[in-house]
């Protein structure tokens, strides 16, 4: 290696840090406001040409304990061209829009909070945010007009989810996504697309999923989605439909989701709804013990949520929110407000 000559031109290697601070209280402890430290977020990007190398740490601290966890949240090489690309390794899953548009880092996004559809899967989530595979795009028209095909081939799901599997995989079977999306068509900035997942989780003992031991799971995800960002407006809506069979059994999970936001000089009000239906309470892979899961206390059954906000861009790099959100659950019935003020950064 030491006798290869490494050409630096046309190189780059760019550096990124997103971090964030905030402080908030809640109605289910309204005698302890308290501060909060958000996730800390290295992304290291390299380009040579066509291409392209990228790694993404994240340094996230358990607010019970105080330890500092390291999480390897990207790590991927691929190859761009105008038209076609390709991206082999640990990557944000192509579902939805969101997913893949706002990576970790509260300043990328509008609210202080992603969805929670599309939470990490540590934090709650119920989708596979992270896979690992190899994913293939390629625009059909570029232009004013475009439209991009997806295809991609990944370690299916753990036996939890919160189980991304990096070096092996729990079966045969791998997963298999799909989608389209349209840009330009009927407004310059607009973004229509569909997606889709299908899986089989492989079967785990009742030491894992006493809800249904030793039984293949099949994992259907469908997705739809709407997103215009404009300078000025910004609209996001996404449905997603999941769908798990086994031993003559349905569960159905629908969780939907609506960004709205104006831009006003430096300061962005903002509003957001979210809802999640079906029979995720009695599903055994998102509840292997039953419901509610005392060992992942995050992940929620049926509820829905509203957020109001205003962002405020106090520099290029830098952003203050004010947020009020509120979640109702259905069991065990809750209405929980929560008041939020967060300062984020991206350099």
């Amino acid at each position: 290696m030491d006798e290869i000559a490494v050409s630096t031109i046309n190189n780059r290697v760019a550096l990124n840090i997103f971090g964030d601070a905030a402080f908030y209280i809640n109605s289910a402890a309204p005698e302890r406001p308290a501060f909060a430290l958000g996730t800390l977020d290295l992304l290291v990007t390299g380009r040579s040409g066509p291409l392209l190398a990228m790694s993404e740490i994240a340094l996230e601290t358990d607010p019970a304990t105080g330890d500092t966890g390291l999480d390897l949240e990207r790590m991927f090489v691929g190859w761009h061209t105008d038209r076609f690309s390709i991206d082999a390794g640990r990557t944000h899953t192509e579902l939805g829009y969101w997913n893949n548009a706002f990576h970790h880092g509260s300043w990328l996004q509008m609210p202080v909070n992603r969805p929670r559809v599309v939470l990490f899967e540590d934090q709650g989530g119920i989708l596979p945010i992270h896979s690992v595979g190899a994913t293939g795009r390629w625009r059909v028209l570029t232009g004013e007009h475009q439209i991009e095909l997806i295809a991609a081939l990944a370690n299916g799901r753990g036996n939890i989810v919160d189980n991304v599997r990096l070096g092996d995989d729990t079966n045969l079977w791998k997963s298999v996504l799909f989608k389209v999306e349209f840009k330009g068509f009927g407004a310059r900035d607009l973004r229509v697309g569909l997606s889709g997942l299908y899986d089989r989780i492989a079967p785990a003992d009742a030491t894992i999923r006493p809800a249904l031991p030793d039984v293949t799971i099949p994992e259907w995800i469908g997705n739809a989605y709407l997103a215009y960002r404009s300078p000025e407006l910004t609209v996001i809506a996404e449905g997603y439909d999941i769908l798990h069979t086994a031993e003559g059994q349905t569960w159905n999970t629908f969780d939907g989701f609506g960004l709205l936001a104006y831009r006003l000089g430096d300061f962005s009000p903002y509003a957001t709804g979210e809802i999640r239906a079906g029979q995720i309470q009695s599903d055994p892979f998102f509840f292997p013990t039953g419901f509610p899961d005392p060992a992942n206390p995050q992940l929620l059954g049926r509820y829905a949520e509203v957020a109001a906000g205003v962002r405020w861009d106090v520099s290029t790099w830098s952003a203050i929110k004010l947020e009020y959100r509120e979640t109702h659950t259905e069991s065990p019935r809750s209405n929980d407000q929560r008041g939020i003020v967060d300062w984020s950064f991206g350099l």
